[in-house]
């Protein structure tokens, strides 16, 4: 491996992984300003371990020439490289300034500052941190890539910016100041909210490398354009097709549900706005072996969009999500079981024993209402959580009542806290432990922050479908996730 070592250039900028509200100037006098190129060899963006990686936050240093180095690099090419920070044990007055909030760097397109209308973001995605600048006023406009990390190891990971962006200096009547941005001079597919200034579209020949993209995947290509019919939106759904439809279709989304689409009996897994992920979703269901769709549909099938409330400075966030609700019933188990009513008690109990100890805790719903995949997980992104649970209830054939116990499901930075969990929910039950795994569930993948799925039991197993009908026994399973919860956030 080779060392390397860059100088320092006027200051370093840290800043939280999801940021919700960069304070900015009015658009128009943001066009006052302009930008000058930071040398490349001068200038690192960071993606900065948080609470041990439990996530992670933006740090951008630059060298001002001839002075103390400020940061070392190690690592191979096309390979996570990592930094260690000099300056942190050093006095760099004098060589570095430093800046704690997003007040220090946005992203600028096309020659314009979009900081009130994209946060910057460093997001774990498969074995790897992606940089993306995520919409804040437009929730339905897709996410912008900017750089990932090129996999993960332990400590402090360089971001290596995708072709066509680079860091450039913020000036002001020709002179630099402080301020840097993420720059891309190329017109990207930015779209602001209603009423702002015009919107940055993107011209058909902008060159492939510049615009945003999401990881490649490895299952079966996009569905051909006879599948797809028009709409502003993307529903994906799976025929049924026999008795089990559902329950393998829930095995790669455990909010999949039983509706109609076009006249026919059909398994709805979500409906996005957002094309790639609906692909991501297609792919993983035709990896499966399941016949999915895409159709078009002209507004979400969304019965509620959960609306943020105000969350007090500095607090712990920690979002709670009941799955299924509304027309949506969830697993239907023995006796007429709902796997909705259930996930609804042991969420409304762990959000009373969180709220108790000090906790922010929101709910995606607190009603008997439904709210899609995509809603879910954006509303957790928004909200700047710490924690992501979504409860659920298994459920097998009901001819296999014996099939009983709690399963607890993470994707990528969540395990710490799954394991967390799990052990708390055993030891506060006599259940059956089914196992700590990995999923490639959409509210997994697409939140954040660490984020598990708890299959509380089986709603078809003669043990845990008793233990449901007992309130006693639904409060210890409850008590068991919020101990977890709070183990891993060291409370």
């Amino acid at each position: 491996m080779a060392l390397l070592s860059r100088p320092l250039k006027t200051f370093l900028t840290t800043a939280a992984v999801v940021l919700t509200g960069l304070a900015a100037a009015p658009m128009a006098r943001a066009q006052q300003f302009d930008q000058q190129p930071i040398d490349p060899n001068l200038a690192v963006a960071i993606a900065s371990p948080v609470r041990n990686g439990a996530f992670y936050s933006l740090m951008i240093l630059t060298q001002v020439p001839n002075q103390r180095q400020c940061w070392q690099e190690q690592g191979q090419a096309g390979g996570p490289v990592t930094v260690d920070p000099l300056l942190l044990n050093f006095d760099f007055t004098g060589a570095c300034d430093r800046s704690t909030d997003g007040n220090g760097y946005s992203v600028r397109i096309n020659g314009q500052d979009l900081r009130v209308h994209y946060r910057l973001e460093v997001s774990a995605r498969q074995n790897d941190l992606v940089l993306f600048a995520r919409p804040t006023r437009d929730r339905s406009a897709p996410p912008i890539e900017i750089g990932r990390t090129n996999g993960r190891t332990d400590g402090f990971l360089k971001i290596q910016l995708n072709p066509g962006w680079q860091m450039t200096r913020r000036t002001y009547n020709g002179q630099p100041v402080g301020h840097i941005y993420l720059t891309h001079d190329a017109p990207l597919d930015v779209r602001l909210a209603a009423g702002a200034a015009p919107p940055l579209s993107q011209t058909p020949n902008t060159p492939p490398a510049a615009r945003p993209t999401t990881p490649p995947m490895t299952s079966p290509p996009p569905p051909p354009s006879s599948t797809v019919a028009t709409g502003n939106y993307f529903r994906v759904v799976v025929p049924i097709t026999g008795p089990n439809t559902l329950q393998q279709v829930r095995a790669v989304e455990p909010e999949a549900f039983r509706t109609n689409a076009e006249g026919q009996e059909v398994v709805q897994v979500g409906v996005f706005r957002d094309r790639q992920r609906a692909d991501e979703v297609y792919n993983a269901l035709v990896a499966a072996s399941l016949p999915a769709k895409i159709l078009g549909a002209s507004a979400p099938a969304v019965a509620s969009t959960p609306t943020l409330p105000p969350i007090p400075q500095g607090s712990v966030v920690v979002v709670i999500d009941p799955g299924h609700g509304g027309r949506d019933p969830g697993a239907v188990g023995i006796g007429g079981l709902q796997e909705k009513q259930i996930n609804t008690a042991i969420s409304n109990r762990v959000q009373q024993q969180l709220a108790a100890a000090g906790i922010t805790v929101l709910m995606t719903r607190s009603s008997d209402v439904f709210v899609d995949l995509d809603a879910r997980a954006q509303y957790a992104n928004r909200a700047g959580a710490s924690v992501f649970v979504s409860i659920h209830a298994n459920a097998i054939s009901m001819s296999r009542p014996e099939v009983n116990g709690l399963e607890t499901y993470y994707f990528s930075s969540g395990e710490r806290l799954a394991r967390s969990i799990h052990a708390s929910v055993l030891g506060n039950t006599d259940m059956r432990d089914r196992g700590v795994r990995t999923a490639r569930f959409y509210v997994l993948r697409y939140t954040t922050m660490p984020s598990v799925l708890v299959e509380t039991g089986f709603v078809t197993g003669s043990q845990d479908a008793a233990r449901f009908r007992d309130p006693a026994a639904v409060n210890r399973i409850a008590d068991g996730i919020a101990r977890g919860i709070l183990n891993y956030l060291g409370r």
